[in-house]
Parts: structure tokens; C-alpha cells; sequence
């Protein structure tokens, strides 16, 4: 396994491809499925059916960079990413409604995450694998209620078109990252790092 580059990979880093992953996948979702809700109802069904997976692959790709766990452990992460967060989406959707939907997607991304990090960890036995899945289910549940407390603040003021949406559900997706990003990527730093870290000539000696 290539080791890590401190300088790449420190907690700033963590959070900004969270960020971005989330925010890029989200603002990807908002386009591709709006656009295909107008063809009507099986389009509609296939611009969730298709896009969510999608969004999943954007936040996957961001963040893969960071934990490098192998590329099939990357094709797992992804697998379980794109399944488990549609159905938490359509769960959230049919049970309660928007935006409850995009917060039970976004928690779902999250908790994968952490379950990557628990197992990547543990293959290093490394210590702090629980606490990185614990850090990850806590981060992305706040950064849930963040992205979607921006979303119902801005929303009024945007103009309802295609394009407008999509930088809607790009800001919930990088406020969400963000914040998830920031709180996983703490125990990250402390841990992951530390663990890949060489140990120095004096410390061997």
C-alpha cells in the first residue's frame, strides 16, 4: 500500500474533498434528475435510479484519494455507497418527504465512510477504528442537518429553473461534506495518519 502524503491528506484536505465530493455528486443529482423529471414519470424514476448512484460515485472518487484502501476494497465502498444511500433516499422520501430524503442519503454516505476506515484500520491493526466510524456517523448526521438548514434558508431566493436547483443541491451537498468532512477527518488525522506514518531513526534505534 503506496503511503500517504502528510502534506495531501491532512484534515483541511479531508474536509474540502468531502466538500466537494458531496457537493460536486449533489449538484450532479440535481441536474441529471430534474432535467429527466420532465419527461415525466419514468423519467423521473430513472433520474433517481441512475443519478444517486452517480452522486455516489463523485463522493467515492473524492474521497478514495484519502483512505486508498485497494482497488477492491474502492469498487465495494462504491457498490455499498450507491445502493445502501438510494435506498435510504427513497426511504426517506416515501416515510417523510423532502428534505428528509437527501438527509437520510447524506447520513447513509457517511456511515459507509466509516465503515471503510473501521476496516481499513483494523486490517492495519491500528487503534481508533470504532472511533472513526463513530466520528463519521456523527459528522455526516450533522453535517445533514447543515446542508439542509442552508438549503431551506437559500431555496426562497433562487429562481425555480433546472440550473438553479442543481446549485441547490450542490450547496446542501458541500455545507454537508463540509461539516461531515471536518468532525470524521479529526479522528482521522489522529488515527489513519498515525498509523501510516514511518517511525523515525531515532525512535527505531
Amino acid at each position: 500500500m503506496v503511503a500517504m502524503d502528510a502534506q495531501e491528506n491532512n484534515w483541511a484536505g479531508i474536509a474540502l474533498r468531502s466538500a466537494a465530493g458531496l457537493g460536486g455528486g449533489q449538484a450532479f443529482f440535481g441536474l441529471f434528475s430534474d432535467l429527466l423529471e420532465r419527461w415525466g414519470p419514468a423519467g423521473d424514476g430513472i433520474g433517481h435510479l441512475v443519478g444517486l448512484p452517480l452522486a455516489s460515485a463523485v463522493f467515492v472518487a473524492a474521497m478514495a484519494p484519502v483512505l486508498r484502501p485497494g482497488r477492491r476494497a474502492v469498487v465495494g465502498w462504491l457498490a455499498a455507497t450507491a445502493v445502501l444511500s438510494t435506498i435510504a433516499y427513497m426511504a426517506g422520501y416515501g416515510l417523510v418527504g423532502p428534505p428528509a430524503d437527501f438527509a437520510a442519503g447524506i447520513l447513509v454516505t457517511g456511515l459507509v465512510l466509516g465503515v471503510v476506515e473501521r476496516r481499513t484500520l483494523r486490517r492495519r491493526s491500528a487503534p481508533g477504528a470504532s472511533r472513526c466510524l463513530v466520528s463519521a456517523g456523527a459528522g455526516y448526521a450533522l453535517g445533514a442537518v447543515a446542508g439542509v438548514a442552508a438549503a431551506i434558508v437559500i431555496a426562497p431566493h433562487l429562481p425555480g429553473s433546472v440550473l438553479w436547483y442543481s446549485l441547490l443541491t450542490g450547496i446542501l451537498g458541500a455545507v454537508a461534506g463540509a461539516v461531515g468532512g471536518a468532525v470524521n477527518g479529526y479522528a482521522v488525522g489522529r488515527f489513519w495518519w498515525a498509523s501510516r506514518a514511518p517511525a523515525s531513526p531515532v525512535a527505531a534505534w
